[in-house]
């Protein structure tokens, strides 16, 4: 087993992860890569947009390397692309961003131009989807939805549309036991089990109005809905 480097954020369960050489590589790969991806220049409230450091986001996608290696994978909320993008350079086979803010988009489509790279875009609001329809197409969702704060349930939401046709769901969330048990009692609806893949702190930085604090810590579950 290979020790992370140091990061933004802390790990809090499990404490040591399965993580071997070319692990590791894939990690820094993603960070660098991430950390050239432009942010949401003016992010909406109401949309509750914020970025996830780069390492962060490293973590998640080789946590699912398994679910995504080869697949059709899905970023629901795309934004600028910071999950989009590694995904489809070092693993997806075809990759859709579904989002509605068409800055954000416009933004991923400048990094596609700027780093060569070809997936599909659609731009509406996630609830309006007809996603059951997308079964045969896409394996996998990977997401970092609204937690749900500014429209509540809204992050319940995109778990029920990636549900709909996904096989596998990625997704991140705020770690306390009543939203676990929400997200495990969602899944078994439709015949997934809940993993919590790791449980991490990290610092959201400031960047939407009502953030008064310079860096606000919030503790999450990277979690996996699947058989």
């Amino acid at each position: 087993m290979f020790s992370l480097p140091k990061s933004s954020y802390n790990i809090n369960k499990p404490k040591v992860l399965p993580f071997n050489r070319k692990d590791i590589e894939l990690y820094n790969k993603i960070t660098v890569f991430v950390n050239k991806i432009d942010e949401f220049t003016s992010p909406k409230v109401y949309l509750e947009q914020y970025s996830l450091p780069s390492d962060l986001i490293a973590l998640m996608v080789v946590l699912s390397t398994k679910d995504l290696l080869g697949k059709n994978v899905v970023d629901l909320g795309c934004g600028t692309g910071r999950f989009t993008l590694p995904v489809k350079k070092y693993l997806a086979n075809e990759v859709l961003g579904v989002d509605i803010d068409l800055n954000a988009v416009k933004t991923l489509v400048n990094s596609l131009k700027c780093y060569n790279l070809k997936l599909d875009l659609l731009i509406t609001a996630v609830e309006f989807l007809e996603s059951e329809k997308w079964k045969k197409k896409y394996h996998t969702v990977i997401m970092n939805p609204p937690f749900g704060t500014k429209r509540r349930k809204l992050d319940l939401v995109f778990l029920k549309q990636a549900l709909n046709f996904a096989q596998t769901v990625l997704s991140i969330h705020k770690s306390n036991s009543r939203t676990r048990k929400i997200i495990r009692n969602l899944g078994s609806q439709y015949d997934k089990d809940l993993t919590i893949l790791a449980t991490v702190e990290f610092p959201l930085v400031p960047s939407l109005k009502f953030h008064r604090k310079k860096n606000h810590y919030v503790c999450v579950d990277i979690v996996r809905l699947g058989i």
